[in-house]
């Protein structure tokens, strides 16, 4: 009998393997977000080696979507998108430097935004036919299922 622990992972790869770069998007906000709220939850606990693992997750999902970012075709959209991750990033860092669930709550805040904003963009994609004008939700962003960033959630 398979342990339901590696079910689940083998789920997760399938899954992970086979989703659409907008799909992968929206799951690494997942990820983040899931790691955030589990940090403000160990802090009032007062596990602190928990608040900062879970931080230190959150922050480097951030940092692989600062990095699939494709400024040089995105321009001042990508841009402007790389500041506001950026901004969540440093509210991640003063949570777990202060341990204050202030700045943490702020960042599960702007993320739930922009990852609502990904998943409209894409929906709107998704239902248009693409053609050489209509610009993808794509063109600011290069993730692909393909990368060696580790998605466990």
């Amino acid at each position: 009998m398979t342990p339901p622990t590696a079910t689940v992972n083998t789920y997760k790869a399938v899954n992970i393997n086979t989703a659409s770069q907008g799909k992968l998007i929206l799951m690494l906000f997942d990820g983040a977000i899931k790691r955030a709220e589990e940090a403000i939850r160990q802090l009032e606990k007062n596990n602190m080696e928990s608040v900062h693992r879970n931080l230190i997750r959150a922050q480097e999902i951030i940092t692989e979507l600062r990095s699939s970012l494709r400024i040089d075709i995105g321009g001042e959209i990508a841009v402007n998108i790389d500041r506001i991750y950026e901004y969540i990033h440093y509210l991640l860092v003063q949570g777990n430097l202060k341990k204050d669930p202030k700045p943490i709550r702020e960042s599960i805040e702007h993320m739930k935004s922009m990852r609502d904003t990904w998943k409209e963009a894409f929906d709107l994609y998704q239902k248009q036919e693409p053609s050489e004008t209509t610009p993808s939700p794509e063109i600011t962003s290069n993730i692909s299922p393909a990368s060696s960033f580790n998605l466990s959630i």
